[in-house]
């Protein structure tokens, strides 16, 4: 029985450790400019894909222009988080450091499946699926935030799976309605974090009146 209290309590301290983590993660977002940093990662993303959208329509299909557009996105995306957050930003907060191996993660697989589909559509003249695949992976890493901070991101692993669907189904259109899918995703966040921003700012100054 005692031991059976003490694993119990062990497990306790342990969910309760866990929600601080979470909590303070949470104020880390809004005391530090990570709706900003939202903003302007949608922002490059659209932009990106735009430009993939514009190379794949109108100009080639060889796969270096696409390369070096999501190389750049990539630089812009760490030099402003840099230059936002400073450098060791990823290690400000364990949880920090979990969703970055996350995300970075996702980032690794997508161009892997990417590579993987460029060469098996030059050797058979086949269809490049990487574009809908890109949706799949989003859902998953999407879930796994919603698992490590709060289970409202499942509605953006959902966003993100119906994504895949309008890109299928606009086959054409893949890079412009992941670009538009992704951006508004992540400026919906940012929204939502700057009113919880708001919200707190008024509540203090509320205390202090």
């Amino acid at each position: 029985m005692m031991n059976m209290n003490a694993a119990d309590e062990n497990r306790q301290e342990a969910f309760d450790d866990w929600s601080r983590l979470r909590q303070g993660l949470i104020r880390i977002g809004l005391d530090r400019p990570w709706p900003e940093s939202l903003i302007w990662i949608g922002v490059f993303h659209l932009t990106a894909c735009i430009v993939c959208h514009i190379l794949y329509r109108y100009v080639t299909i060889a796969p270096l222009p696409y390369l070096a557009t999501w190389s750049a996105q990539l630089a812009a995306n760490i030099l402003m988080l840099r230059k936002l957050h400073g450098r060791g930003w990823s290690r400000s907060h364990p949880l920090i450091g979990v969703l970055t191996r996350v995300w970075l993660t996702f980032l690794i697989i997508s161009f892997s499946v990417t590579s993987y589909s460029e060469m098996s559509a030059a050797q058979a003249n086949a269809f490049n699926w990487f574009k809908p695949a890109w949706a799949s992976l989003s859902c998953f890493a999407w879930a796994m935030t919603a698992w490590i901070v709060s289970p409202w991101f499942v509605v953006a692993a959902v966003w993100t799976w119906a994504t895949g669907w309008a890109m299928i189904y606009r086959i054409h259109d893949a890079y412009l309605i992941y670009g538009i899918g992704w951006a508004t995703l992540l400026w919906v966040v940012a929204a939502i974090l700057i009113r919880k921003r708001k919200r707190q700012a008024g509540q203090f100054e509320k205390r202090v009146e």
